[in-house]
């Protein structure tokens, strides 16, 4: 993905957001066949179907964004290169979903993997909501509000664990 040096656009925005999903959901797919847990079982399965969902509201969200967000920055490129380096050391980057689904091990794994990717899909939407109109942050603050769900319904997972 190329990045441009001053502008940061609403279609750059929605296409890493789009990525970040796809990559969950792939993880929650894969992590199904290393679960033993049918609790966890179902709730990947759950959390990969709001994945799918979370795609839906984010093209639907790239729909209504104005083709440029101007951010206030102290240099050209100040606010791509920072959004840029928080998706990129997302947990489920696009590059690293099979390594990640290779290194499980345990039930807990897969639930500490789960965590931190919706732990870390909650600073990015908080960012996003940053850059939207009224209609976006409404969007982005729903996400944000099942985003917060899924990481209650993994917390109650590790209470049996």
């Amino acid at each position: 993905m190329s990045w441009s040096i001053v502008n940061f656009t609403g279609e750059e925005i929605i296409k890493l957001a789009l990525e970040m999903e796809k990559s969950g959901k792939e993880f929650y797919e894969k992590a199904l066949s290393y679960a033993q847990d049918l609790q966890l079982k179902e709730v990947l399965a759950y959390l990969a179907k709001e994945e799918e969902k979370h795609l839906k509201d984010f093209e639907k969200l790239g729909e209504r964004l104005s083709k440029e967000f101007i951010p206030n920055e102290s240099y050209a490129g100040e606010y791509g290169d920072y959004l840029t380096s928080i998706v990129n050391n997302h947990i489920f980057n696009l590059n690293n979903v099979e390594d990640l689904v290779k290194g499980i091990k345990t039930d807990l794994d897969i639930l500490r993997f789960a965590l931190s990717f919706e732990k870390d899909s909650i600073m990015i939407f908080q960012e996003f909501e940053n850059f939207v109109n009224n209609t976006g942050k409404d969007i982005v603050k729903d996400l944000l509000n099942e985003e917060k769900e899924h990481i209650k319904k993994i917390n109650a997972l590790f209470l049996i664990k």
